[in-house]
């Protein structure tokens, strides 16, 4: 009679632990999800609703270059003294660590356009490690037009004497979602956290987890598609 009771037990209980481990693995217990913020660059609501900017392999991008991705977005330059080399630093540890990720890409904009051509981007590129990743694209173009992009994520970016290196912008990246939405999490106090400063070993790692998240829910939005 107990081996009886024992066997019904693992039939029982063996498959419904298989299961919930299998919805906790792919979110499906996991309700969490992102808020909403406005939407970036491209989108069709935003105040810059088609661009045309360069790679650094000289190729054009535009607004439809991150349509299906989720997306993390920067803004940098090249020759900066101060906040660039540990902003990206951290940017490329959370590049790394999505490797697997192939709906996740990394877009970090100049805001000297001027002297960061595509050759000086592609340099920048290899030295940092990421010459050769398809994920991460840097871009050149119009100063105003970039800035103005910025603006539309809710970070600055502006020519400025008085700062380091003679330009000024934001050091924290942007959560886009694959309609060019931003997204973000909710910190304890009920507010929205909107860009992840990177140079915070914490918000890093917050960005990590944001960005698992939107994988997910992109994930369902596209099995419900096909």
């Amino acid at each position: 009679m107990l081996k009886k009771r024992l066997l019904l037990a693992v039939i029982i209980v063996v498959p419904m632990t298989l299961y919930m481990l299998s919805l906790i693995i792919s979110g499906e217990v996991n309700f969490r999800t992102l808020a909403t913020m406005a939407p970036g660059p491209g989108h069709a609501e935003s105040s810059i609703p088609s661009y045309s900017l360069t790679q650094s392999n000289g190729n054009t991008w535009t607004e439809d270059s991150l349509q299906g991705k989720v997306v993390i977005a920067s803004f940098f330059f090249t020759s900066c003294p101060s906040i660039c080399p540990a902003m990206n630093f951290h940017l490329k540890a959370v590049h790394d660590r999505m490797s697997a990720y192939k709906d996740v890409v990394f877009v970090s904009y100049t805001v000297d356009p001027l002297h960061d051509t595509p050759a000086v981007l592609a340099n920048y590129k290899s030295e940092l490690g990421v010459g050769d990743s398809d994920k991460w694209t840097f871009l050149t173009g119009d100063r105003e037009l970039i800035y103005d992009m910025a603006t539309a994520y809710y970070l600055a970016a502006s020519q400025d004497s008085s700062a380091e290196g003679g330009y000024s912008h934001s050091q924290s990246a942007v959560l886009i979602d694959w309609e060019g939405v931003m997204r973000t999490r909710i910190q304890d106090d009920g507010n929205p956290l909107g860009a992840y400063d990177v140079s915070e070993a914490y918000l890093v790692d917050e960005l990590i987890d944001d960005v698992r998240v939107l994988v997910k829910e992109y994930r369902k939005v596209k099995m419900h598609i096909n």
